[in-house]
C-alpha cells in the first residue's frame, strides 16, 4: 500500500544537501548534481503545484481534443497563451510541414440514442470518429446481422432499409475479479529491471497508434479483396451500424474511421455499452421487435490546420543544445481525454512552469512539445522530428521516418532511402515523454540504450523518496518517444503505475478528470522537471545507442 508521498517528500526537502555534489563516475563521465537546485524544483512542484488546474482546463473546458477538431485548436491556443504568461519563449502553434494528413477534422455535436419498444430506455454510446450522423431524428427496427461473407449477406438484400444493424453477438462481460487499479510491486519493478534488451536499436518506424475503420480495407488470401460489408449496408439503406466492447460496466472504447474516406462511403457507426447492446441482442433472440430512435449530428471540418504546441526556456552557455519534454495533446472523443493524455500534457506543462518559476539555471535550452495526431500514428511528433532533425532520403526525401500513417488512403511505408540529418541532430541531448496514463512515475525505460543506464541510475537517487526507483532496458511502444528514437536520438518514456489505464480509462467514455490522482500528478511533473534540469546541466549530451550513420546534411529549420 502506498503512503501519500507528498507528505513524505515535503518533509524530505529540508534534508536535501545544499551544496553541489559530484556523482560517481558513470560510463566514463562524471556529472555534478546540484542538490540545492533540485530542492528548489521539488519545493515549487510540490508546494505550489498548478498541475490539476491545468488538467481541469484541458479536460473540463477544452476536452475532448480530437485531432483536427476545433476543440483541439482552442486547447492549443489556451496552452500557448498560458505558457507565454509564464514567460516561456518561442511559444507557438507550430504548423505541420505536411498538412495533407488530415483532409477532414470532425466533431460530434449531438448524440441521442434510445430504445422505444418493446420497452423504452436510453442507450449509452457514441459515434465512431469521422463517420456521419443521422441527418435528423430517425426511427427504425434493430436487426442482428453477424454474417460477413457475400453469399450470406446477399440473402438479406431488400430487408435492411432503415434498420439499425447490430453486427456482433452479445459479448460475455467478465466480473472485475482483479482490482481495476493497480500499482507496480517491487517484485514487478525488479523483474522489469532484470529484463534483457529486445528489438532493433533505432531506425525503425513507430507503429501507427490509431485504429482505422469505416469501409473495409486490406486484402484477403491470395490478394482477393474481401467482400465490402459497409458498401453493401449503404446500398441497402441501413440507418446505422452498432457495435460494442466486452469491457462492460458502463464502459466502452472508442476509435475512428478512415478520416480520408469519402463520407459517402461511410455509415453512421455507433459504439454502445455492452449492457445495452446485450439487452437488445437477447431481446431480438427472443423474437421481440426492438425499435430504436436516434438523432446524431456529426460535422466534418475540411482541411484543418494541423499543429504542435511548442515553447522553451533558453539555455545559457549551451543554449544551442536542446532537451525536450513532451506528451501528446490530442485525445479521443467519447470523454474528455484525462489519462490519455491530459495527464502527460498537464504534467509536462507544469514541469516547464516549475523550471521557470524556481529560477534554476539551465545550461541547455529546455523545450516542450505537445503533439497532435498521436492517436492516428504519432503523426505530430514524427512531423516535428522530420522538420527539425532527420528525414528519409531517396524517393521519400523529406518524409517522416516510417512513411504515411494509416487512415489517409495509404498504409505505413518503410524508409525510402538513407536518413538526412540536420545540424540540430548533433546538438540534441534527450527527449522525455509521459503517455502511460496518470499513474505515478516509478522509473524510466532505457529504450535499449545501455550507455545511459549508469547516468540515469545516479540521477534517480535524489528521487527515491518520490517513488522513482527502477530503470529497465526494455522499450515501451506506441507513443511519441519512438519518433525521436527512430532517428537515433535519445528518446525515453517513464515507467508509470498502471492504475486504471488499460483496465478502465484508456480510449474510453469514462476517461474524465476524476480518473486522475492529484498526488501522482504533482509528483510526476516534479520528476519530469528534475530529469529536464539534470539533462540540461550535464557536462555532455546524453549518450546514444549507436553512432548516427553518415549521411547528407540539410539545413536546420
Amino acid at each position: 500500500m502506498f503512503r501519500n508521498r507528498t507528505t513524505t517528500v515535503l518533509a524530505a526537502i529540508a534534508a536535501c544537501a545544499v551544496t553541489t555534489v559530484a556523482a560517481m563516475p558513470q560510463a566514463g563521465r562524471t556529472d555534478a548534481i546540484d542538490y540545492a537546485a533540485l530542492s528548489r524544483i521539488r519545493a515549487e512542484g510540490l508546494q505550489n503545484s498548478q498541475v490539476m488546474e491545468l488538467a481541469s482546463w484541458m479536460t473540463d473546458v477544452y476536452g475532448p481534443r480530437l485531432s483536427g477538431s476545433p476543440n483541439l485548436q482552442k486547447a492549443g491556443e489556451w496552452a500557448a497563451a498560458t505558457m507565454k504568461d509564464w514567460g516561456l519563449q518561442n511559444v507557438a502553434l507550430e504548423p505541420w510541414a505536411n498538412q495533407t494528413m488530415f483532409p477532414r477534422g470532425w466533431t460530434n455535436d449531438k448524440f441521442y440514442l434510445a430504445a422505444v419498444s418493446p420497452q423504452a430506455y436510453p442507450i449509452t454510446g457514441m459515434s465512431t470518429a469521422w463517420t456521419p450522423g443521422t441527418n435528423g431524428l430517425v426511427t427504425g427496427d434493430a436487426v442482428l446481422v453477424t454474417e460477413t461473407d457475400e453469399a450470406s449477406l446477399k440473402k438479406l438484400t431488400g430487408t435492411l432499409r432503415g434498420k439499425f444493424v447490430l453486427t456482433d453477438a452479445a459479448p460475455d462481460v467478465a466480473a472485475f475479479w482483479s482490482p481495476t487499479a493497480q500499482r507496480y510491486t517491487k517484485a514487478e519493478l525488479d523483474e522489469m529491471e532484470m529484463a534483457t534488451p529486445r528489438g532493433p536499436e533505432f531506425g525503425t518506424a513507430p507503429p501507427a497508434a490509431g485504429r482505422a475503420g469505416g469501409a473495409a480495407g486490406g486484402r484477403g488470401a491470395g490478394g482477393t479483396p474481401p467482400f465490402d460489408r459497409t458498401a453493401f449496408f449503404i446500398q441497402e439503406g441501413v440507418a446505422a451500424v452498432l457495435t460494442t466492447h466486452p469491457r462492460g460496466h458502463g464502459n466502452f472504447r472508442i476509435g475512428g474511421a478512415n478520416r480520408g474516406a469519402d463520407p459517402a462511403t461511410l455509415l453512421p457507426s455507433i459504439v454502445v455499452v455492452a449492457e445495452h447492446y446485450g439487452r437488445m441482442v437477447r431481446q431480438l433472440q427472443k423474437q421481440q421487435a426492438v425499435r430504436l430512435e436516434a438523432d446524431i449530428r456529426n460535422t466534418w471540418h475540411p482541411n484543418p490546420t494541423m499543429f504542435d504546441v511548442v515553447g522553451e526556456i533558453p539555455g545559457t552557455d549551451k543554449a544551442d543544445e536542446v532537451v525536450m519534454l513532451g506528451a501528446h495533446f490530442d485525445s479521443w472523443h467519447a470523454s474528455t481525454g484525462a489519462t490519455d493524455n491530459a495527464a502527460g500534457s498537464a504534467a509536462m506543462m507544469e514541469a516547464m512552469r516549475i523550471l521557470k518559476a524556481s529560477g534554476v539555471r539551465l545550461r541547455r535550452t529546455v523545450r516542450i512539445g505537445l503533439w497532435n495526431g498521436e492517436e492516428q500514428g504519432l503523426i505530430g511528433s514524427r512531423d516535428y522530428v522530420a522538420k527539425h532533425y532527420a528525414t528519409t532520403g531517396g524517393a521519400g526525401a523529406g518524409a517522416p521516418v516510417g512513411g504515411a500513417a494509416r487512415g489517409v488512403g495509404g498504409g505505413r511505408g518503410g524508409n525510402a532511402g538513407p536518413m538526412q540529418y540536420t545540424p540540430a541532430h548533433a546538438k540534441f541531448s534527450g527527449y522525455f515523454n509521459i503517455d502511460n496514463g496518470g499513474g505515478a512515475i516509478r522509473g524510466i525505460y532505457l529504450q535499449g540504450n545501455t550507455a545511459v543506464a549508469p547516468i540515469f541510475r545516479s540521477w534517480i537517487e535524489p528521487m527515491r523518496d518520490l517513488g522513482v526507483t527502477h530503470i529497465t532496458i526494455r522499450n515501451t511502444g506506441g507513443t511519441d518517444h519512438q519518433s525521436f528514437d527512430g532517428v537515433g536520438l535519445p528518446g525515453f518514456q517513464f515507467i508509470q503505475d498502471p492504475m486504471e489505464y488499460s483496465s478502465f480509462s484508456h480510449h474510453s467514455n469514462l476517461d474524465s478528470y476524476e480518473r486522475l490522482q492529484p498526488d501522482d500528478m504533482r509528483t510526476n511533473a516534479t520528476i519530469a522537471a528534475m530529469f529536464a534540469y539534470l539533462t540540461a546541466n550535464a557536462d555532455d549530451l546524453l549518450p546514444r545507442k549507436t553512432p548516427a550513420p553518415a549521411g547528407p546534411k540539410t539545413q536546420a529549420r
